[in-house]
């Protein structure tokens, strides 16, 4: 498990020979391209277009119907008719939202003809429209009215006079050029073909594959209008420059011998922005799902966490969601979606869910059913002593399992670190040793506040880990504060950080609730507990018949559903939260990655 090792690359070549080097360098597909200038011209506006036009027909093509027969024609005809089919339901879309406003516009106004308008006014009458506010003003001499629509506030008139006249106060409403018939016939025909046209995408559907291979080798082909235009130019010389994996710098300077380019290999410095490729064990690489889903990356000098992230989101999952027969839900759902998934999203499930059903399991949580009736049903023979439902320290047990777990987690990242900083041979390890001390001193410090020395009661409650009594426990933060006050800065360093140590009393502090902080496992759990079983004893609590036994089975799906939701919230909120967060903070990462994306062909694009 590690982030991978970059090399920073500059490459010369011939500007002439521009288009070959960006073709031999796709080929390769291991440079991250990093532009000299901002990419920008007629060719990569062209390409993104293009992509955006093929990114459009891919989302308006509904899901193909089983069996549907693939539409004929090559993959160049096939994008070409869904183009023209695209273009036609815009355009009629467009059509659409005009026809509605122009019958909106003369609704109010009744169904005539303006026809009947230019023959009264053959004959010496006219005809005009006005509208007005709830109190019409005066009518002009010789001119009557009649009311068309109206309300309290606005109201729709049409004025007969003999010769031209004007209604001060009103406002004038254009006749229209056709009546309201004729606008609602024509929007009727419009409606029809936009029928017609979502039968005709639905026809097409089926060739969903052809849209997404267009729209691949469109992505390629915009980076390559970007990389191109990015590129440095000076006289007959074009030079591109990016980065690199360390181990494919050799299949880099083999091309460079072979088509004569110059190249130059250096470490990335400091000033770098380095993309971050992370290459993790294949049974850790699931959480690589949860990475891509929040977009987060550890940055490039920081460290690939992926393992303790696996391990710990799981146990969290399982805790959160906590129950065996929503962690079944969820297993069957993914069984059932599986070619649907991603290989990372669909193995992380699996984990997941089969964590949340054993973890259900021996905690007595399925479908918030009650736990006497489990136990009475042969469920008690699965629960473990420390975590029956159904003994009295139950709840205190697994709040200090909470605290215990966060207590473990802080401790991998700090003695992290000190295998970091020792192989560095910097004193700052002996920082690192300090908060592995007042860690253990806070979850000692939390088992005693908040449930009543619960865990020290498993190891005797002893005299030594009682915190505030000149114990050898208060000794051990006396010795982890001094460790951390005196190394935390280098001598250099204390005259620009060291308001640090002022922060030091805070952060001590801020220690203490990341551990209690964990305790949110036990709580999120408990609470989805809670609201199933209310559920379930308000929907089925009294006499049943078998109407109310469907009704109240509606009701309990309805209700166990609000209740997965609310516990997956939970898992997004807190189960990422506390890797992202409190352990990634005293582990030192700040996720702030680029993601590593080789300059590559489509057919090669990850």
């Amino acid at each position: 498990m590690s982030i991978v090792r970059m090399q920073k690359l500059t490459l010369l070549s011939l500007a002439r020979e521009k288009a070959a080097t960006l073709d031999e360098l796709r080929k390769l597909g291991v440079l991250h391209v990093k532009p000299f200038v901002p990419p920008a011209g007629k060719d990569v506006d062209a390409a993104k277009a293009r992509e955006a036009e093929l990114a459009a027909i891919l989302a308006a093509l509904p899901a193909a119907e089983e069996g549907a027969p693939a539409p004929e024609g090559t993959d160049e005809e096939i994008v070409g008719t869904l183009e023209k089919i695209l273009d036609e339901k815009k355009a009629r879309t467009a059509e659409a939202e005009k026809l509605a406003n122009e019958i909106a516009h003369l609704a109010p106004f009744g169904e005539f003809k303006p026809e009947d308008a230019k023959a009264l006014a053959a004959s010496g009458i006219v005809l005009k429209l006005y509208r007005t506010g709830g109190t019409p003003p005066a009518l002009p001499e010789g001119v009557s009215a009649h009311e068309l629509s109206g309300a309290k506030k606005t109201k729709n008139w049409a004025l007969f006079g003999k010769g031209d006249f004007t209604w001060e106060g009103a406002e004038e409403v254009p006749m229209p050029q056709r009546g309201l018939a004729s606008v609602r016939a024509d929007a009727a025909g419009n409606a029809a073909r936009l029928e017609g046209i979502e039968r005709e995408l639905a026809a097409y559907a089926p060739a969903k594959a052809v849209v997404e291979k267009a729209l691949a080798d469109a992505t390629a082909a915009r980076a390559y209008a970007e990389v191109a235009s990015g590129m440095a130019e000076e006289e007959s010389i074009a030079c591109v420059q990016g980065f690199l994996p360390a181990d494919a710098v050799e299949s880099v300077r083999a091309a460079a011998k072979a088509k004569g380019w110059g190249i130059v290999v250096d470490e990335p410095t400091a000033a770098d922005d380095v993309p971050v490729a992370l290459r993790q064990p294949k049974w850790a690489k699931p959480i690589q799902a949860v990475f891509e889903g929040i977009n987060i990356l550890p940055a490039y000098k920081e460290a690939d966490v992926s393992v303790v992230f696996m391990l710990f989101f799981s146990l969290f999952f399982a805790m959160i969601i906590g129950d065996a027969g929503y962690g079944a839900i969820f297993l069957l759902l993914t069984l059932l979606f599986a070619k649907k998934m991603s290989a990372n999203a669909r193995n992380l499930l699996l984990v997941t869910s089969s964590a949340t059903i054993v973890w259900g399991l021996i905690t007595g949580s399925v479908f918030g059913i009650p736990q006497e009736w489990l136990a009475s049903h042969g469920f008690a023979k699965l629960w473990p002593e420390y975590l029956n439902p159904l003994r009295e320290r139950s709840a205190q047990n697994v709040m200090g399992m909470c605290f215990l777990i966060g207590a473990i987690q802080i401790t991998i990242g700090h003695l992290w670190n000190v295998c970091d900083l020792v192989k560095e041979k910097s004193t700052k390890a002996l920082e690192q040793i300090g908060w592995t001390l007042t860690t253990w001193y806070m979850f000692f410090m939390a088992d005693n506040m908040v449930i009543g020395g619960n865990m020290a009661k498993y190891l005797g409650s002893p005299d030594c880990l009682k915190p505030f009594t000149g114990s050898p426990l208060d000794w051990a933060c006396i010795l982890g504060i001094a460790l951390i006050a005196l190394f935390m800065l280098k001598p250099s360093e204390i005259k620009d950080g060291w308001f640090n140590l002022a922060l030091l009393p805070l952060n001590i502090i801020n220690n203490f609730t990341d551990v209690v902080s964990y305790v949110r496992l036990y709580a999120v759990g408990a609470a989805g507990f809670a609201v199933a079983n209310a559920f379930n004893t308000m929907i089925f609590g009294g006499k049943m018949t078998i109407v109310s036994g469907i009704f109240g089975a509606v009701l309990v799906f309805l209700a166990h559903t609000l209740n997965i939701l609310l516990c997956v919230m939970g898992v997004l909120v807190h189960g990422i939260r506390l890797n992202t967060l409190e352990f990634s903070n005293h582990k030192g990462i700040s996720w702030s990655g680029t993601p590593y994306r080789p300059f590559r062909r489509a057919e090669n694009a990850i």
